[in-house]
């Protein structure tokens, strides 16, 4: 009895060990399965077409180098940025205002400047190969640096020039490279009904008032920018549904034009951007006072660097576009 008991306890171990060996290599062998699922996920590539043609790229990039001025769309897409030539139009060195927290949040490096600003180079190719990127993306501005980029990451270049005007076309391109162009959609669409919104509360205000967007030139006294698409331009015709006054021109960026100019405007609201965001030595000219608009006290002053930080990338414009309006529903300047 003693040694039945013996041989049925010993068939019991063998018959546990034999379950347990199985359970152990299944789960070896599901292991084994999900970490190979998990890598070719990482690996996974698609095509896609850029300003060059078409290019393969990682299909979900983790660590992604920006050197088009495309970081604040990317991040708004929860893609994995790591380094940065977001720098400022302005200088071509700091980070802009809006940008600094998410810049900390996400530990990402500033590697040069995507605009041409910089007055000590574009673009740190050294850093940026230290980083160890697994893509980059890029604009034509640095066209001449394409295959040194191509050798340290894939890389893809947007599909614009280089005056910013066509920003909505930049964030959807994003979208259908990384397929998410519903996301893309959906920004846009809460974009442009925060616009309308804008809109019409200063419609409900001014009417018809016309309006007129000028640029104090940072190098050469004298001279100025009128805009039309280009930047603040664009916001407040284009966005705000705004008139434009005579004298600013049509379907262009802006023109450079000299203080004569200024007899052709004949707005009743003017926008003056400028490095300290005064009327400066403009405002002893007599072209400049005998403007309508600043003989009404409807003249909103804004800073340069602001405008050209924050007019034409998609969070920059979002949140400008309520400076903007801001200025004209409270009577006062773009803060």
């Amino acid at each position: 009895m003693k040694m039945k008991k013996k041989i049925i306890g010993v068939l019991c171990l063998t018959l546990v060990l034999s379950l347990t060996a199985c359970f152990s290599k299944k789960e070896e062998k599901q292991g084994s399965s999900d970490k190979a699922s998990q890598n070719s996920a990482n690996t996974a590539t698609v095509v896609v077409k850029d300003m060059k043609g078409e290019v393969t790229i990682p299909a979900e990039p983790k660590r992604i180098v920006d050197v088009a001025g495309l970081t604040e769309e990317l991040l708004l897409l929860n893609m994995n940025v790591i380094a940065s030539a977001n720098t400022s139009m302005f200088d071509g060195v700091s980070v802009p205002e809006h940008l600094k927290q998410s810049f900390a949040e996400h530990n990402i490096e500033v590697v040069g400047n995507y605009s041409g600003a910089s007055s000590t180079g574009d673009l740190n190719l050294e850093k940026i190969a230290e980083l160890k990127p697994d893509l980059i993306i890029m604009n034509i501005r640095h066209d001449k640096v394409y295959e040194q980029l191509k050798n340290i990451a894939p890389t893809v270049m947007i599909n614009d020039d280089i005056s910013y005007v066509n920003w909505r076309g930049r964030f959807k391109q994003l979208g259908q490279w990384f397929n998410k162009t519903n996301d893309v959609e959906k920004w846009l669409s809460d974009y442009d009904s925060k616009a309308a919104g804008l809109s019409a509360k200063i419609k409900e205000m001014v009417g018809d008032k016309t309006f007129a967007v000028l640029e104090a030139n940072s190098v050469h006294f004298g001279s100025y920018y009128v805009y039309r698409t280009g930047g603040p331009g664009e916001l407040i015709y284009d966005e705000l549904k705004l008139t434009p006054s005579a004298g600013v021109p049509e379907n262009v960026w802006g023109e450079v034009v000299d203080a004569e100019y200024f007899s052709l405007i004949d707005a009743d609201h003017i926008f003056f951007f400028s490095d300290d965001g005064t009327a400066g030595d403009t405002g002893k000219l007599a072209a400049w006072k005998n403007l309508k608009a600043v003989q009404a006290g409807n003249v909103h002053f804004g800073k340069n660097e602001k405008q050209y930080n924050m007019a034409y990338t998609a969070t920059g414009k979002a949140l400008y576009l309520e400076k903007l309006a801001n200025a004209i529903l409270n009577r006062g300047n773009v803060e």
